[in-house]
């Protein structure tokens, strides 16, 4: 979207990504020979090398892409910086968001993006396996954007006695009915149901339930980072900047690699962190945990207290 919007063939993206999400993205890159570039982090808060940044910003750049939180957890906080620089050179600026985490935490726009993307299974959809599920995609309200957005468009309107709501498609020129090919509606799926659930899940909660679930995730995942270092041997996390409900855990200072210490704790009924070292070598003995409005402070006390068992300490 980026490209057909700026005509350009350079797309930036942070070094710390999932490398599923890398791999998507380049596949989507290679056929219109769009080309990805990884930018740095500093490696004690995490943050996007923005030296780098301005250096791989050009007139060749359609977009700058982040994500906050980030793949590891942690808040990018140089949104508005980012912003600034892409704009300055004519790129736009997308980011990655968890849907949960606006409950407590500046939205995108506020920081200047110009579109938003985002995973809608946490909005009250059960993770089944990996699917199905629903994507979010936003965007400024401007004609160059929404004229390239993925996906149909459905506007609400009045029926004709004007008694009544009703729904439509918009903006049909995008549509395959008319552009075929060349239709930026090619690419969607039918994930009507989990829209659905979403919807009914966010009215239930409301504004005040969004913040307090957000509040909640983000309480428990602070308790237990602090909880896991009073434990010898492990950090957490690693980097220096907020977090909101997922982070990272070492253990370079113990004799236990991640994959004994996860098995150790499936044999005690607990899932442990997904390892990071196959994607990021220079973390370490590093992995990725997450805490949910699912989780209590008891589960989080088992989880310190298995660990410190098969560390060699008392439980």
């Amino acid at each position: 979207m980026c490209a057909r919007v700026t005509r350009r063939q350079k797309f930036i993206v942070p070094k710390l990504i999932s490398n599923d999400r890398l791999s998507v993205l380049r596949n989507y890159a290679l056929g219109p020979g769009l080309e990805v570039v990884e930018v740095g982090y500093n490696h004690r808060t995490g943050q996007l090398d923005l030296k780098q940044l301005r250096t791989e910003l050009g007139g060749d750049v359609a977009g700058v892409y982040i994500e906050n939180p980030s793949y590891l957890g942690f808040l990018e906080t140089q949104g508005d910086e980012i912003a600034a620089a892409a704009h300055k050179t004519g790129a736009l600026f997308v980011v990655g968001v968890n849907p949960i985490s606006l409950g407590l935490f500046k939205g995108p726009g506020e920081y200047g993006a110009d579109i938003v993307v985002g995973e809608g299974q946490p909005l009250g959809n059960p993770v089944s396996f990996g699917g199905p599920s629903l994507g979010i995609f936003a965007c400024r309200d401007e004609s160059k954007l929404l004229r390239q957005l993925p996906g149909r468009l459905i506007g609400a309107t009045t029926t004709l006695d004007g008694k009544a709501r009703g729904y439509c498609m918009v903006l049909q020129t995008r549509e395959q009915h008319i552009r075929r090919e060349r239709a930026t509606s090619s690419i969607c799926t039918n994930a009507a149901l989990c829209a659905v659930s979403a919807a009914i899940y966010l009215a239930s909660l409301g504004p005040r339930g969004l913040r307090d679930l957000a509040e909640l995730c983000a309480s428990n995942a602070s308790y237990a980072m602090k909880k896991l270092n009073t434990i010898k041997g492990l950090r957490a996390p690693i980097f220096d900047a907020p977090h909101f409900n997922e982070f990272t855990l070492n253990c370079d200072d113990t004799h236990v690699s991640i994959q004994k210490l996860n098995a150790g704790l499936l044999k005690r009924g607990i899932q442990g962190g997904k390892p990071l070292r196959a994607e990021f070598p220079e973390l370490g003995k590093t992995a990725l945990l997450c805490t949910t409005e699912l989780h209590s402070r008891d589960d989080i006390d088992r989880l310190a207290s298995a660990l410190k068992e098969l560390l060699g300490g008392k439980g």
